[in-house]
């Protein structure tokens, strides 16, 4: 059990072939490793993984480069889970980022209702090549350049949700590259947004931060531009990200059709689940499973969204599921109808709503939508917090035709058709338990 727990790097190269080759040149160095069935919270593709030690990292990479081979993703066990790492990583004690931040994530969003008054009656400055602008509720900005080039302009940064500050980076990464690929845009560059309380955590983990953020830019074929770090009393990350999109190929909110089924790119949840975390209330895998899907770009799902042509696309983050698809809703002049039922949840969520593990952004969200939301009373209140939940990092929500939405969920691992738009009552949104409702 000892060689087992001594072994607390794991990484997985996608195919078994891969693994094994790694693993019989690794043994010929006299390196600790071992193929082992993948753990279901670090991967749902490959079956294997190489176990190794974190200790003999620098000799890993070695390996690798001598074969020519690069891991897919990279996870390090602390404080009893894994996290994402890099090779590159130092061996850091254990710390806890969440332990001061009274919100995680998107969760420290301010809520729309406040935010709309707080731009009610502020001036707009507009351009003729402002395309997309503040006015419709959209994930990023969009100025056209040229007939054929349109550049996007978004940002994001929060407190830790994750007390790891690899997958901290990375996550806040991830969620800053959403706006773009929610755009229809390609990420071209980022700049780093930092404020980091240096004498309570120290050089090494915000290294260990900015590197995690370097491994989502890497992934996504952009380049880290520059930034700007100032010494604050709470710790906050993100980027400010920059993208190319064609000025007659950019996707909205608005535009969904009466008809058209929306389709869920990544499971829900991953409030509930950090919440549960941070009370200590969360189990091993349901935290790793959580961080899987926070890290995962929406690359693939905006590749895959690209084939069903879609009529309006926005991602799911603070505001919850219940926000945001109101936000399409008003858009583009539909009722939306949710299907509670369908909805994917990741393992752990429902049950830390059971518990009352519930963000604070949750209640948040609700009163926001009061005036627009309607609730069926047979409802599950569990999945209704699930609905609300706010997300840091999530999937793409996508309206398309219903022929080409069954297509894009068997494409795309992990998404859901959670509803759908109808004429209604425009800009409402409506919870039902089913597809029958």
């Amino acid at each position: 059990m000892s060689e087992v727990v001594a072994r607390d790097m794991l990484l997985i190269f996608g195919t078994v072939q891969r693994v094994m080759r790694v693993e019989r040149r690794a043994r010929e160095q006299a390196l600790d490793v071992d193929v082992m069935p993948a753990p279901r919270s670090v991967s749902s593709e490959c079956g294997v993984v190489l176990a190794a030690r974190f200790g003999e990292r620098v000799k890993v990479k070695g390996v690798l480069r001598e074969l020519g081979l690069e891991a897919q993703t990279i996870y390090r066990r602390r404080a009893g889970s894994w996290t994402l790492a890099s090779l590159e990583g130092d061996a850091q004690e254990e710390i806890s980022l969440t332990s001061t931040s009274a919100y995680g994530g998107c969760g420290a969003k301010l809520s729309k209702g406040v935010l709309d008054s707080v731009l009610c009656g502020l001036p707009q400055l507009v351009s003729e090549d402002l395309i997309v602008g503040i006015e419709g509720a959209d994930d990023a900005g969009v100025l056209r350049i040229d007939a054929e080039t349109a550049i996007i302009h978004t940002t994001d940064f929060f407190p830790p949700m994750v007390d790891d500050p690899f997958s901290f980076g990375r996550i806040a990464a991830a969620n800053a590259l959403s706006d773009v690929y929610a755009m229809g845009g390609q990420p071209l560059a980022g700049l780093n947004l930092v404020s980091f309380p240096l004498e309570e955590y120290g050089k090494q983990t915000l290294k260990e931060i900015l590197r995690g953020g370097l491994s989502a830019l890497e992934e996504a074929g952009a380049v880290l531009a520059g930034g700007h770090t100032i010494e604050g009393r709470d710790l906050l990350y993100g980027l400010a990200v920059t993208g190319r999109v064609h000025p007659e190929r950019i996707w909205q909110n608005g535009g969904a059709r009466a008809g058209d089924l929306l389709v869920l790119g990544k499971p829900l949840g991953s409030g509930l689940v950090t919440t549960a975390a941070k009370a200590g209330l969360a189990k091993a895998d349901h935290l790793t499973t959580a961080i899987r899907w926070m890290a995962t770009l929406n690359q693939g799902a905006a590749a895959a969204a690209r084939q069903a042509d879609p009529h309006a696309v926005t991602d799911i983050t603070g505001f919850g599921l219940a926000g945001h698809a109101a936000e399409m809703a008003a858009a583009s002049g539909v009722e939306i109808v949710l299907h509670l039922t369908e909805l994917p949840a990741m393992p752990g969520a429902l049950p830390a709503a059971a518990s009352g593990l519930v963000p604070a952004g949750a209640a948040k969200n609700r009163e926001s939508l009061s005036s627009v939301l309607a609730i069926d009373e047979d409802a599950d209140p569990l999945r209704v917090d699930l609905c609300l939940d706010p997300q840091t990092s999530g999937g793409l929500l996508i309206a398309c035709a219903a022929d080409r939405a069954e297509a894009l969920v068997r494409r795309l691992a992990g998404s859901a058709i959670v509803g759908e738009c109808r004429e209604g009552r425009a800009g409402t949104l409506r919870l039902v338990s089913s597809r029958d409702g």
